[in-house]
């Protein structure tokens, strides 16, 4: 696919159910006494790897995407391996929910997701003594799971991560005694916030979280819109030249706006407006074209902003002074190497840009000429460079774009609906 400059970005839009909830309230209200009724959920291709795991597993679906109906899952032995597909989260977390279950269980995932690593989910889960082993030492799926009795264990963190802490407090309800997770940074709190409302015995303290074994009760609520989709739209309207974007209904928790916080640090003429706060902050966001300056980006700010990373060499490419981004190791572990391949693509389409091992820097402003690139199969990449095309001189071709269904179905319509 090639994307040519736009002349005009203007637009009021709404942007996919959260990814990251819609997972989560799947397998929680999987989990729980009684009948959730969840409204707005993504029907991705990842989200729908957690729907049809938890179906194999026995899971009480009723409805559809836009109002599902979830009754608690019996967690039958599944006679086959389950597919994850490319989506770690699905394998991360349902480890987690599959070590205090009695069964065996086979989680696996396609090329990519089984080069990931997973010896960070699977440590701390047998230390609770969940019985788990894994592909090259405990680190690689596919991941076997004997689940049965678990107790609670006190876990630090030496990189912050909302999946692995996530696993962890989903086998810490189904464990004896208390189960913590500390952080060095706090990461998305989805979960605890999940986990608060259907009341579970947990307790937040900043960077640590601690749970108990608890009963989860039903829940009613809607999934807002994703920020991490609605990112690629507000840097859009930020680094063009004429347009204002408008986007409603979507989430703004602390844990996830690390971006348009730093972006507003740069100089972004951005609005956010909070207008619901449980379970999730909801709200509108309004970007209009901003003059930017370089920041510096270090560890403390990442995991705030882990999917948008690549986003702010985009930013730094337009602003002026050099934009840094440091302490970012753990973009070499996802869907691609998202520090090579951001680098790589970015010098393909005329960008000059520097690669360190845990990050890059940018000195801006500079023009994007366009070229040719390749998402290597990841959605964010994918969605990076069909911005960077709108915004470049000549037009950016695209490999593997089918990617984005990932996390953003109807991504390229929703781009056509805003450019002129």
């Amino acid at each position: 696919m090639r994307l040519l400059p736009s002349k005009k970005v203007a637009g009021e839009i709404a942007v996919p159910p959260d990814k990251s909830i819609s997972h989560r309230a799947l397998m929680m209200c999987s989990m729980c006494s009684g009948v959730s009724v969840v409204h707005n959920l993504l029907e991705s291709k990842d989200t729908l790897r957690t729907f049809r795991i938890i179906s194999e597993l026995g899971g009480g679906f009723n409805g559809d995407f836009d109002r599902l109906e979830i009754s608690q899952a019996s967690w039958k032995e599944s006679s086959e391996p389950l597919y994850c597909g490319n989506s770690g989260t699905t394998a991360r977390l349902m480890a987690g929910v599959l070590a205090g279950k009695r069964g065996t269980h086979i989680l696996f995932g396609d090329e990519s997701l089984s080069a990931r690593p997973m010896r960070r989910v699977i440590a701390p889960l047998k230390e609770m003594g969940a019985r788990i082993s894994a592909r090259q030492e405990d680190s690689l799926l596919p991941m076997c799971i004997a689940g049965g009795e678990l107790n609670g264990c006190d876990h630090s963190l030496s990189v912050a991560s909302a999946q692995v802490k996530s696993a962890i407090l989903l086998a810490g309800i189904q464990a004896e005694g208390v189960t913590t997770v500390t952080e060095p940074h706090c990461s998305r709190d989805h979960t605890e916030r999940l986990l608060q409302s259907m009341g579970a015995r947990i307790s937040v303290n900043e960077k640590r979280v601690e749970v108990e074994r608890s009963e989860l009760l039903p829940i009613r609520f809607s999934i807002p819109g994703d920020i991490s989709s609605a990112a690629f739209l507000i840097a859009l309207a930020v680094l063009h030249e004429n347009g204002k974007l408008t986007i409603r209904n979507v989430g703004l928790n602390g844990g996830r706006t690390g971006f348009l916080r730093l972006l507003i640090s740069m100089g972004a003429d951005i609005e956010l407006e909070v207008e619901e706060s449980s379970p999730e902050p909801v709200g509108t966001i309004v970007a209009r074209p901003s003059r930017l300056r370089g920041v510096k980006v270090g560890s403390a700010l990442i995991p705030s902003m882990i999917d948008e990373l690549p986003l702010i060499a985009l930013a730094g490419a337009f602003a002026e002074g050099t934009t840094t981004v440091r302490g970012a190791g753990e973009l070499r572990k996802k869907e691609s190497d998202r520090i090579s391949v951001t680098v790589q693509n970015f010098r393909r389409i005329g960008v000059e840009i520097h690669e360190y091992e845990d990050g890059f820097s940018i000195e801006g402003p500079q023009r994007i000429m366009g070229g040719k690139v390749d998402s290597y199969g990841d959605h964010r990449i994918a969605m990076l460079f069909s911005i960077a095309g709108l915004l470049s001189e000549k037009g950016v071709e695209i490999t593997n774009t089918e990617a984005v269904g990932v996390s953003f179905p109807g991504f390229f319509e929703t781009l056509e609906e805003v450019c002129r």
